[in-house]
């Protein structure tokens, strides 16, 4: 049932989702400002007062919400998740992200028997965020946290399109999607051999330079994110802004990576957010946080611990 407290709970969700106040909603949607104040909701003698059909239709247009998704912001499960996003600070949702990549096994430490890295650097600390999509509790709070991030630091008016980077981007850039209400759109690698011979599936409009936001798993030295970057680009989208779940943070290459292309990167938590966590909680023995710590800070020199016996 519809209700009148539903009904501006729903507003209030919405205006929150696109980083606005209420009023702030109100204004963007070329409404009084106050009109969607808790003083006006009722009337002097106590009576509800309903918002119009009108100003709906015109705060549904402006943030490119459907009704279909404003019906579901009245029933939705997880606003006191997002409720709680929204008094958490960056360094509360890194800690919260640690958690979640310890808890989840997604992470993983090992100093003695190093794990091989793509770029065939040994390293004595892994990171799977493919895993975290198995995890519904834990990727949603994942993914409300990044869209809060985005809505917070790049503005609901700055963001036209999410594009996923092929694979490991495309889920998480699908939540996302989801989660702002925006078009999502995906990058391949390479255009694929056949038919339309596309490198970008789904529909990137075509009117003005659409602002897309280029969504990955995780970076290390971002040096890949050049070929989705170019793609959206040489299409005739706007890109200033990538997000990732998580970011090494220990490769200088990154930052001027970055800076190289012109982005902003955006990130939930880095590797020195684990290793903080994982020495509170004494998640792994000395040894192994003292390798771990080494290696964070000179990758390009890190040797693994000799096993017990070794010469």
């Amino acid at each position: 049932m519809l209700t009148h407290e539903k009904i501006w709970l729903a507003i209030d969700r919405l205006a929150n989702a696109f980083g606005y106040s209420p009023s702030g909603l109100a204004k963007q949607a070329g409404l009084d400002p106050t009109s969607f104040n808790k003083s006006k909701r009722h009337s002097p003698d106590g009576k509800p007062r309903w918002p119009s059909t009108e100003s709906i239709s015109k705060i549904l247009a402006v943030t490119g919400a459907t009704m279909s998704g404003f019906i579901a912001l009245i029933e939705d499960e997880n606003e006191d998740q997002r409720r709680a996003i929204l008094t958490m600070n960056k360094d509360d949702i890194a800690k919260r992200t640690a958690q979640i990549l310890l808890d989840t096994k997604s992470v993983l430490f090992n100093a003695r028997e190093p794990f091989t890295l793509k770029s065939g650097r040994s390293s004595p600390v892994y990171i799977d965020c493919r895993r975290l999509i198995s995890f519904p509790k834990e990727r949603s709070f994942l993914m409300d946290a990044g869209a809060q991030l985005l809505s917070h630091e790049i503005g609901a008016d700055n963001i036209d399109v999410i594009a996923g980077g092929e694979t490991a981007g495309i889920p998480y850039g699908a939540f996302i999607a989801e989660r702002l209400a925006r078009p999502m759109i995906y990058v391949r690698k390479e255009p694929k051999g056949y038919g339309r011979m596309a490198q970008i599936e789904g529909h990137l409009s075509d009117k003005g330079s659409p602002k897309a936001v280029l969504v990955e798993d995780l970076q290390t030295d971002g040096g890949s994110k050049k070929i989705f970057i170019n793609a959206l680009r040489d299409a005739g989208a706007q890109v200033e802004h990538a997000f990732v779940v998580f970011h090494y943070g220990i490769f200088p290459a990154s930052a001027q990576n970055m800076k190289d292309m012109g982005i902003t990167l955006h990130a939930l938590a880095t590797w020195w957010d684990v290793l903080a966590l994982a020495k509170e909680q004494n998640y792994f023995d000395a040894e192994t946080l003292a390798s771990v710590e080494a290696f964070l800070n000179d990758p390009e020199s890190w040797e693994p611990a000799q096993k017990e016996g070794a010469p």
